[in-house]
C-alpha cells in the first residue's frame, strides 16, 4: 500500500494509506488540509478549528452519527466538553464538507452541505463545500421573516469575525487551480446534459476559455475593478441577462484574438446553451484565475483540449516543463530582455520564460519571440502561449534558416531545441551560402586550425545551422541555451570538429548540462543530448586557443521527474526511505524526484557564474560548497576539442583524482592493442568456409566469462571479426556494453569474437599485473571511465583505442592480489563456473547427457 505524507496545521504530520482510519482517501485528506490552510489565511484561529466534528447523533442509542469534515467555533475547541454535540453546534460559525473528485456537487450540496446549516444554532453560521474543482459557501438570508439559502464562490467567505458581503468578483478574488482538466471535464458534462454534441462541446469550451482569458488580461492591471465574467447567479442576474452579459465579453474576446486563431470562432454561444446552463458553468469558472495556473497543469489540459478541438495529438510536440523550466532558469531572463526561439515548435521554452518573468514584469509577453516554418507548430505555439496567459503573441510562421540575418545581433537570449539528426539536413544553396558552416573547411597545418573554403557544401545538418542562427541573432554578450545531441560534442569526424572549433571561436562556453537517454522519447527523439550555455563574443577569435583563461561548469542530470524509456512518462516522486511515503512541499504537493534544483544551485555557485554574472543577476545566492567547474584548457588541449559533458563530469574527475592518490598505471602502459583479423604477431588471419568455430557474441560476455556458439565458417555473422588467441582480453567498446569483457582461456581453439570489442593482451613485462587489471575491470571504477570516454549521441557511442589507453588502473596490494589469483587462474582454465565447465565437456563430447543442437532462433518454440 502506498502512503502519502501530509502536514496538517491542526493535526501535524499525517501518513494516509489507500484508506485512512476515518475512511478518507489521500486525495480527500489533501483537500481537507487545503481547506484548513485557506481558513487560517483568513484569520480563523487555529485552536477554534475542529476536524471530524460530530453534528448529529441518531439511532442505535446515538451510536450512529453525522459528521462535518471541519467545524470552526467562536471559542477555542478545548473549552467545550468533549463529545458534547449541542455545545459544539451552539458555537459553530462554519461547518465544512470536503470531497475529492466529486462529479455530483449539486447533489452533495443539497444532501450533505445545506443540512449542516439546519443543525447550526447561530443564524450567521456558514456552510463550506470544498472539492478538487469547486469551492462554494452557503448561508441563510432572511427576507420577509423567511429564511432562504444563498450560495456563492469561495471569494465571498469573510475573514474571521465578519459577515458575508455579496459583491462582484474582481481580479484579486480569483484563485488558481491545479485541476484545470477536471474543471473543464465538469463543464463538458454540463454541455452534454444540455444536448451539445461532442465536437461542438469543445468549440463552446474554447469560447469560454477565450472570454475568460480576455477578461482576466483586461483586469490584471486594475485588480480591484469588477470583472465582466461573474458568478451571475450569486449576484442575482436572471438566466437571460447572464447570456447577454457573457456574449458581450465573448464578442470582444474574439475580436481581440481572431488573428491568432487557427480557424474562425463564433461571437455568440451555441443556441442550445440556455441561461440556466451558463449560470451553472459560471459558478465554477468565474472564481478561477486561469492565467495563474501552473505550466504543467496548462500543458496537461492543453494536450487533451487541443485533441478534442482540433484533432491534434500534441504528445510529440511538447518538451516536459521540468526540462524547459530548468533551461530557462539557468538563462535567467531579466526585466525587458528580449528572448527568441528560432525553432519554437510548441513554444515550451517561451512559455517557461513567460511564467518566470511575468510576475515582476506584466508586459514581458512583448519581449518573447518565436518562429517556426510549420504552420501547425505555430498554431500549437500561439494557443499554448495564449492558454499560459499571453494576451498577444510574437510567434510567427517563418523559416529561420532562410532569414537568419534579418534579426542579427537583436536578442539578449536565444534558446532552441533544433531539429537534429544526420538525415535532417538543409540542401538549398541559397540558404547554405549565408552560413559559415554551410561551406567546406580544411585543416591548415600552419595555423593549426580549420580554414573556411569557398566551396559550398551539398548539405548540412539543420541542428548545426540552427546553432549558427542562435549565434547570429544573439547580441554581443548575449547568451544562448541550445539542446544538441552528444554526437555534436564528441564525434571525431571532420564535420563535428569544424563545428566545435567554430563554436568556441564565436562563443564562450559557460555550462554544459547532460540529460539521460530517453528524456525526449515521448517526442520521438531517442538520443543522448545536452544543453549548451554559451555567451557570444564581442569578436570571433582568430584562433581557438586565444582565450583559455576561464572555466565552465558541467552538470549530469540523472533524475528528471518521470520514468524514462516509457512513452507514458509517468511522474516519479520523492519517497521516504523509511516507509515509502511520498514527501510533499510547503504547499502540500508531492515533490518530483528530479536533479534540476541541485544542478541549478551548483551552477549558480560555480566559477562560471562568477565569470558570467547573468547567471546570478538579481538572485540571492545562499552560501555553500563551490559548484563544479573545469578549466576550458582541458577542451583546448584535446586534439578533437571534445566538449562531451561525460569527460568533464564531477563523478569522472573525482574518481580519477582518487586513483591518482594511490599506486596506479595508465592502461596504455599495461597492454598492447591488436586490430581485427590479425594474429598477435601481426599475421593476417581469415576463416575457412567449412571450418568449425566457437563464436563469442557481445551478449554472451560477462565479467571475464563468456559463452560460445558453434558455427561453420559460412554461417558466421558478418560481425565476427576477431580471431582470438589464449589470454586475449576483449572489452566492450560500445557505451551500452562497456562493462562487458572476457579473457580467452589457455585451451581455446578456433575462437572468433564479435566486432564492437577492443582486443588487448598484457605486455610481456606487465603480465604480473594481470590480476590487478582484471580485478579493476570488474569494478564500477572501470565502467565509469569507459562510459565517460564513449563518443556519440546515443546508446551506440563508442570508446576508441586512444581513449582506452588513458584509463587509470589502480594497483592491488599483495594480500588482495593473492586472494584474487585463484579466480583469475579459473578464468584462464576456461571453467570459472558450472555452466562453463558443462559447455566445455559438451563441446569435447565427454559428457554423458545426450547432445542436442541449440535452436537456430529464439522464436522456435521447442
Amino acid at each position: 500500500m502506498q502512503t502519502l505524507t501530509l502536514t496538517c496545521p491542526i493535526r501535524g504530520l499525517l501518513k494516509t494509506g489507500t484508506k485512512s482510519k476515518d475512511g478518507l482517501t489521500p486525495t480527500e485528506e489533501f483537500y481537507r488540509v487545503e481547506a484548513i490552510k485557506h481558513l487560517l489565511k483568513l484569520g480563523y484561529p487555529q485552536d477554534h478549528i475542529k476536524v471530524e466534528a460530530v453534528v448529529k447523533r441518531f439511532g442505535n442509542s446515538g451510536r450512529n452519527s453525522m459528521r462535518a469534515d471541519l467545524a470552526v467555533l467562536d471559542v477555542p475547541v478545548g473549552t467545550l466538553p468533549s463529545g458534547d454535540v449541542d455545545a459544539l453546534l451552539e458555537h459553530s460559525i462554519l461547518l465544512c464538507e470536503v470531497k475529492r473528485d466529486n462529479n455530483k456537487p449539486d447533489y452533495v450540496a443539497n444532501t450533505q452541505v445545506k443540512p449542516l446549516l439546519d443543525f447550526a444554532k447561530q443564524q450567521n453560521c456558514i456552510a463550506l463545500y470544498w472539492d478538487n474543482v469547486d469551492q462554494r459557501v452557503f448561508w441563510y438570508d432572511y427576507l420577509n421573516k423567511k429564511k432562504h439559502i444563498k450560495e456563492g464562490s469561495l471569494a465571498l467567505l469573510p475573514k474571521y469575525g465578519r459577515n458575508i458581503n455579496v459583491k462582484p468578483l474582481c481580479f484579486d478574488d480569483l484563485r488558481a487551480t491545479d485541476e484545470l482538466t477536471d474543471l473543464f471535464d465538469r463543464i463538458e458534462n454540463m454541455l452534454h446534459v444540455a444536448s451539445i454534441d461532442l465536437d461542438q462541446r469543445f468549440t463552446v469550451m474554447f469560447q469560454l476559455l477565450l472570454a475568460k482569458l480576455f477578461d482576466e488580461h483586461g483586469h490584471a492591471g486594475k485588480p480591484t475593478d469588477d470583472l465582466e465574467i461573474q458568478d451571475y447567479q450569486t449576484l442575482g442576474n436572471t438566466p437571460s441577462h447572464a447570456l447577454i452579459l457573457f456574449n458581450k465579453v465573448l464578442a470582444k474576446a474574439i475580436g481581440y484574438y481572431e488573428n491568432h486563431l487557427p480557424r474562425p470562432v463564433e461571437t455568440k454561444l451555441h443556441a442550445k446553451i440556455t441561461g440556466d446552463t451558463l449560470l451553472g458553468i459560471c459558478k465554477i469558472l468565474a472564481p478561477i484565475r486561469l492565467i495563474a495556473s501552473k505550466r504543467d497543469v496548462v500543458q496537461t489540459f492543453y494536450m487533451k483540449f487541443a485533441k478534442g478541438l482540433y484533432k491534434w495529438d500534441l504528445a510529440q510536440f511538447f518538451t516536459p516543463p521540468t526540462v524547459t523550466d530548468f533551461i530557462v532558469d539557468v538563462l535567467n531572463p531579466q526585466f525587458g530582455e528580449h528572448i527568441k526561439d528560432p525553432a519554437c515548435g510548441s513554444a515550451d521554452f517561451l512559455t517557461a520564460a513567460f511564467h518566470k518573468r511575468r510576475v515582476i514584469d506584466p508586459t514581458f509577453a512583448s519581449c518573447i519571440w518565436g518562429a517556426d516554418n510549420s504552420k501547425n507548430a505555430v498554431q500549437v505555439a500561439v494557443l499554448n502561449m495564449l492558454l499560459n496567459g499571453d494576451g498577444k503573441s510574437n510567434i510567427k510562421e517563418l523559416d529561420s534558416l532562410e532569414s537568419a540575418h534579418t534579426d542579427a545581433n537583436k536578442f539578449a537570449i536565444m534558446v532552441c531545441n533544433p531539429p537534429f539528426g544526420v538525415r535532417i539536413v538543409e540542401k538549398r544553396a541559397a540558404v547554405l551560402k549565408t552560413f559559415d558552416l554551410g561551406y567546406d573547411w580544411d585543416w591548415d597545418d600552419q595555423s593549426k586550425s580549420y580554414i573556411k573554403q569557398s566551396k559550398l557544401l551539398e548539405s548540412q545538418e539543420t541542428g548545426i545551422l540552427f546553432t549558427e542562427v542562435c549565434v547570429i541573432q544573439a547580441k554581443v554578450g548575449g547568451r544562448i541555451g541550445i539542446i544538441l545531441p552528444n554526437g555534436y560534442l564528441a564525434n571525431r569526424s571532420k564535420k563535428y570538429q569544424v563545428f566545435r572549433e567554430w563554436l568556441l571561436r564565436h562563443t564562450k562556453l559557460v555550462a554544459i548540462c547532460s540529460f539521460p537517454r530517453f528524456v525526449f522519447k515521448t517526442s520521438g527523439a531517442d538520443v543522448s543530448a545536452s544543453v549548451l550555455y554559451l555567451e557570444k563574443r564581442t569578436q570571433p577569435l582568430s584562433h581557438v586557443n586565444d582565450d583559455g583563461d576561464y572555466a565552465f561548469t558541467v552538470q549530469m542530470i540523472e533524475s528528471v521527474g518521470w520514468n524514462l524509456g516509457d512513452k507514458k512518462a509517468a511522474p516519479r516522486y520523492v519517497r521516504s526511505q523509511e516507509d515509502g511515503s511520498y514527501m510533499v512541499d510547503s504547499e502540500g504537493l508531492r515533490v518530483l524526484d528530479a536533479d534540476f534544483t541541485t544542478a541549478l544551485d551548483d551552477i549558480r555557485r560555480s566559477s562560471a557564474a562568477q565569470q558570467s554574472s547573468w547567471i546570478t543577476n538579481g538572485l540571492a545566492i545562499s552560501p555553500g560548497t563551490p559548484g563544479w567547474s573545469v578549466p576550458v584548457t582541458l577542451v583546448l588541449t584535446d586534439p578533437d576539442l571534445t566538449i562531451d559533458p561525460k569527460r568533464y563530469s564531477k563523478k569522472f574527475w573525482l574518481l580519477r583524482e582518487s586513483i591518482k592518490t594511490r599506486t596506479h598505471h595508465v592502461m596504455g602502459s599495461l597492454v598492447d592493442f591488436f586490430p581485427e583479423k590479425k594474429s598477435s604477431t601481426g599475421v593476417a588471419v581469415s576463416k575457412t568456409v567449412k571450418g568449425l568455430y566457437n563464436y563469442i557474441e557481445i551478449a554472451e560476455m560477462g565479467h571475464g566469462v563468456y559463452k560460445t556458439s558453434q558455427y561453420r565458417g559460412w554461417e558466421l555473422p558478418e560481425r565476427a571479426k576477431h580471431f582470438a588467441e589464449p589470454e586475449d582480453i576483449y572489452i566492450g567498446s560500445i557505451w551500452g556494453s562497456v562493462s562487458k569483457w572476457c579473457i580467452i582461456d589457455k585451451d581455446a581453439k578456433d575462437t572468433i569474437v564479435t566486432s564492437g570489442c577492443i582486443r588487448l593482451r598484457m605486455k610481456p613485462t606487465m603480465r604480473h599485473l594481470l590480476v590487478d587489471l582484471v580485478a579493476f575491470m570488474c569494478s564500477e571504477a572501470y565502467s565509469v571511465q569507459m562510459r565517460a570516454f564513449a563518443r556519440g549521441s546515443d546508446g551506440l557511442a563508442e570508446v576508441t583505442e586512444m581513449d582506452v589507453k588513458l584509463l587509470l588502473v589502480p594497483e592491488l596490494n599483495s594480500s588482495e592480489r593473492m586472494e584474487l589469483c585463484p579466480f583469475v587462474d579459473s578464468l584462464l582454465a576456461g571453467a570459472p563456473d558450472l555452466h562453463s565447465k558443462v559447455s566445455r565437456m559438451v563441446n569435447s563430447e565427454s559428457f554423458s547427457v545426450p547432445f542436442v543442437a541449440k535452436r537456430a532462433s529464439h522464436v522456435i518454440l521447442v
